[in-house]
C-alpha cells in the first residue's frame, strides 16, 4: 500500500511538472507570436496574459488586447479573448471571443456584436506550427457603424482544413443564413420594392491552393509578404434569396503573374428577375443594363433558367461566347 501511495505521488509530481512546463510553453508561444508582430512593426498592447486550468487544461486569457498594423490600416481591440486547450492536446485549441469587439479598417470604426462566436484551431506538431484545421462559428454576427448596422448574419460556420490532395491546398467551407443587405443599399431600393431584405441562405464548398502553407511565419508576415492564391476548385456554390436561387461550380488556376485560367459556371432560375434585382441594388449600372439583358437573352435562348459560363483563357475574360476584355489579375 505504501508503494502504491509513493507511485501515485510520483505520477502526480510528474504530471504537475508536465502541466507547469506545458502551460509555460503555451503562454510563451502566445507571447512569442505577439513579440514577432511587434518586431514586424505592429503595435501590440494588453493589460494581462495569464494561463490557468490545472490539472486538465491550458486556458490562456488576454485582457484589454489591442493590435494595430504598422501602417495603421487595421486595428483590433477586445476586452478579453481566451485560448482554451486540453493539457494532453495542446496543439488544438478553442478561441472564445467577447460578445463585443472593435475593428478599425482604414480609419473606419466597426463594432462587432456576436452571440457564441468561437473558433477551433488545430496546428501540426512542427516548428512552423502549420495549420491542420480551423472552424469558426457564431449564432449571430452584427457589424455596426456609427450610422447604423452594416450587415448581419445568423448561424454562420466557416471551416478550413489541410487537404491531402495537393501541397498547400485547403478544403474550405462557409454557410450562413439570414444575411442582411447593408442598410445603405436597402435605402437605395425603390419604395415599391418587394425583394427580401435578407439572403435566406448561402453556402460555398471549395478547395483553395496557395503558394505556401498557412503557418505562424505566413501569418506574421501577411501584410508585408502575403500568401498568394494559386487556384480555386469551386465544388459548389448555392445562394437562395427569396424566389431566386443561384448555384455554381468550376475551377481556375492562377500563375505567378497573377493571371487566372479556368471556368466558373453559374446557374440561375428566373434570371430576368435576378437582373432586375441587381439593377435595383445598383450592382449593374444603367450603361451596362442593355448589354446584360442581351447576354441573358443570348445564353438562355428564351428559357427562364440561365447557365452562365464565366471563362478566363490567355488573359481574356468571356461570358459564354461573348468576349469582355482583359481578365482581372490577382
Amino acid at each position: 500500500m505504501k508503494r502504491l501511495t509513493y507511485f501515485v505521488a510520483i505520477l502526480a509530481l510528474i504530471y504537475s511538472g508536465y502541466w507547469a512546463v506545458g502551460s509555460y510553453a503555451l503562454k510563451n508561444t502566445v507571447q512569442n507570436q505577439l513579440t514577432t508582430l511587434e518586431n514586424n512593426g505592429w503595435l501590440v498592447d494588453y493589460s494581462a496574459l495569464n494561463t490557468r486550468g490545472f490539472p486538465s487544461r491550458f486556458d490562456t486569457t488576454a485582457t484589454d488586447l489591442n493590435i494595430t498594423a504598422p501602417d495603421q490600416s487595421i486595428s483590433y481591440m477586445t476586452d478579453i479573448v481566451q485560448v482554451l486547450a486540453l493539457s494532453y492536446r495542446p496543439n488544438h485549441a478553442i478561441i472564445a471571443f467577447a460578445p463585443e469587439q472593435s475593428l478599425i479598417l482604414d480609419g473606419l470604426p466597426i463594432e462587432i456584436a456576436s452571440d457564441g462566436l468561437r473558433a477551433s484551431v488545430g496546428v501540426n506538431a512542427n516548428t512552423s506550427l502549420s495549420l491542420d484545421a480551423v472552424t469558426a462559428e457564431a449564432k449571430s454576427l452584427q457589424f455596426n457603424l456609427e450610422q447604423g448596422t452594416i450587415s448581419s448574419l445568423n448561424d454562420a460556420l466557416f471551416a478550413m482544413r489541410e487537404s491531402s490532395a495537393a501541397p498547400n491546398t485547403y478544403d474550405t467551407y462557409f454557410t450562413s443564413s439570414d444575411i442582411a443587405w447593408p442598410a445603405l443599399i436597402l435605402g437605395q431600393l425603390p419604395a415599391d420594392n418587394r425583394l427580401p431584405e435578407t439572403v435566406d441562405a448561402a453556402t460555398i464548398d471549395a478547395a483553395i491552393t496557395l503558394d505556401r502553407p498557412i503557418d505562424r511565419l505566413t501569418l506574421s508576415a501577411w501584410q508585408t509578404d502575403p500568401a498568394n492564391l494559386r487556384g480555386v476548385d469551386l465544388r459548389s456554390l448555392s445562394i437562395t434569396w427569396g424566389p431566386f436561387v443561384i448555384t455554381g461550380n468550376g475551377s481556375f488556376t492562377i500563375n505567378e503573374a497573377g493571371t487566372p485560367d479556368g471556368t466558373i459556371t453559374l446557374t440561375a432560375n428566373d434570371w430576368k428577375g435576378i437582373l432586375a434585382a441587381a439593377q435595383s441594388l445598383g450592382v449593374i449600372s444603367e450603361q451596362y443594363q442593355f448589354m446584360a439583358q442581351s447576354i441573358g437573352e443570348t445564353l438562355s435562348q428564351g428559357d427562364d433558367t440561365l447557365v452562365l459560363p464565366i471563362t478566363v483563357a490567355n488573359g481574356n475574360l468571356s461570358i459564354g461566347p461573348l468576349p469582355l476584355g482583359p481578365a482581372p489579375k490577382f
